[in-house]
C-alpha cells in the first residue's frame, strides 16, 4: 500500500492537490493510505509582557484553525472512500513536512504550489523548493 503525505494548506491549490490524489485513486485503483498535514506556523511574539498562557492561547487557535481545514480535506477523502489520517502541528512547514514524511512511513508527498515564477521564487524561497531539497521521497507539485 502506498502511503502518501498531503501538505493541505487549504488553498486553491492545495484543493487541486487533494483531487490528484482522489483522481490517482479513481483512476488506478491503487491501495492509498493518505497522511493530511496541515502546518500552521509558531506565532513570533514580540514585548516583554509575554506570559505562557497568551502563547497557549495562540497556539491553541492555530491548531483550532488547522482542524477546519482539515475537515474540508477529510470530508472529501471520505467521500471518494480513501482511506486517510490527519495531523495538524506547528511550525516550520518544510521542517514539519520532512518529519512528518520520516515519521509517518510515507513514500510519496503530494503538495500544491503556488507558481510563483523562477525569479519570485528565487527571492522569497519557496516553501516546495525547501521541500523538495529537504524529503527524501518524491515530491509531486499541483499547481
Amino acid at each position: 500500500m502506498r502511503n502518501i503525505l498531503l501538505a493541505f494548506d487549504g488553498s486553491e491549490n492545495a484543493k487541486r492537490a487533494l483531487q490528484y490524489v482522489i483522481d490517482l485513486v479513481r483512476d488506478t485503483s491503487l491501495p492509498l493510505q493518505v497522511q493530511v498535514l496541515n502546518v500552521q506556523h509558531e506565532p513570533i511574539i514580540y514585548g516583554e509582557y509575554v506570559t505562557a498562557s497568551l502563547i497557549d492561547d495562540l497556539n491553541a487557535g492555530l491548531m483550532a484553525q488547522a482542524q477546519e481545514v482539515l475537515d474540508e480535506a477529510a470530508q472529501k477523502l471520505k467521500a471518494a472512500g480513501i482511506t486517510y489520517a490527519t495531523h495538524a502541528v506547528l511550525g516550520n512547514v518544510s521542517e514539519q513536512i520532512n518529519d512528518a514524511v520520516k515519521r509517518l512511513g510515507c513514500d510519496t508527498v503530494v503538495m500544491g504550489t503556488r507558481g510563483l515564477g523562477s525569479f519570485t521564487g528565487l527571492v522569497l524561497g519557496s516553501v516546495a523548493t525547501r521541500v523538495i531539497h529537504e524529503v527524501t521521497v518524491p515530491v509531486l507539485l499541483v499547481k
